[in-house]
């Protein structure tokens, strides 16, 4: 599990539907964030947990009472909180990108048989070395990272909001956690042994390449739909900040 700390809350649901809907997700998120993310499956499985915990929150952020109940000063930090996860979800897709290119580069390589193995894995690995060192400063950055605890008496709501904050950064933990470590199992394990391998050829790369074209294709499909739900919050709350 991601080094983070995610405190549990109980949101007032009694006052509407919606309330209990945002506690069921994060409960859901909590509970998915306790498992190891061991390979693209899981990991797909927590990022779109965020994306439904997000999609209930910007339903909930809807209605004029929770509106009438948030303060310029708490919807601050919130944006602050916002604007961090939308760089980690951007960072995240840049890295696939890349990663997608690394391999496509890799796969052009094979395809044109120029009988120099070794040039092309050293190519690939160049590429990927590069990928690596994006990945070790961002997972350093959100060690580095401490999300400000909702006081006490701060409205339900925020408080909703900075565990979402904090689940999402444990999230976007566990992805740079799975790419940079060296084993893994099940059709993602391909990613890491790319990383540092002492003698691999052009046909055990080429026979890899299936698998994870599959899993950077899967995470890939569900990091869009979790940047495009995190911009949409984003605006609900700088519409609530502006009326």
């Amino acid at each position: 599990m991601a080094s983070f700390h995610v405190r549990s809350i109980s949101l007032p649901t009694g006052s509407h539907p919606l309330a209990a809907s945002v506690d069921e997700q994060l409960s859901r998120l909590r509970i998915s964030l306790e498992t190891s993310t061991s390979s693209s499956s899981v990991l797909c499985h927590k990022l779109d947990g965020l994306r439904k915990l997000y999609e209930c929150v910007d339903d909930l952020l809807q209605l004029p009472l929770t509106q009438q109940h948030l303060s310029n000063e708490s919807l601050d930090d919130v944006l602050n909180g916002s604007i961090r996860i939308l760089d980690m979800c951007d960072i995240s897709r840049d890295v696939l990108s890349q990663m997608k290119e690394c391999q496509q580069d890799l796969e052009s390589s094979l395809r044109r048989k120029s009988g120099n193995d070794n040039e092309a894995v050293c190519a690939y690995m160049t590429s990927r070395k590069k990928i690596s060192k994006i990945v070790s400063k961002s997972l350093k950055n959100l060690k580095r990272s401490e999300t400000k605890s909702a006081k006490s008496d701060q409205d339900s709501t925020i408080k909703m909001l900075k565990e979402s904050e904090e689940m999402s950064l444990a999230v976007f933990e566990s992805f740079f956690s799975l790419i940079s470590q060296s084993k893994t199992n099940n059709g993602w394990s391909s990613v890491c042994k790319l990383f540092k391998p002492k003698r691999v050829s052009c046909e055990s790369l080429s026979r890899q390449s299936d698998d994870l074209n599959s899993s950077i294709q899967e995470l890939e499909q569900n990091l869009e739909c979790l940047y495009r739900r995190l911009v949409k919050t984003r605006v609900s709350l700088l519409n609530i900040l502006n009326n």
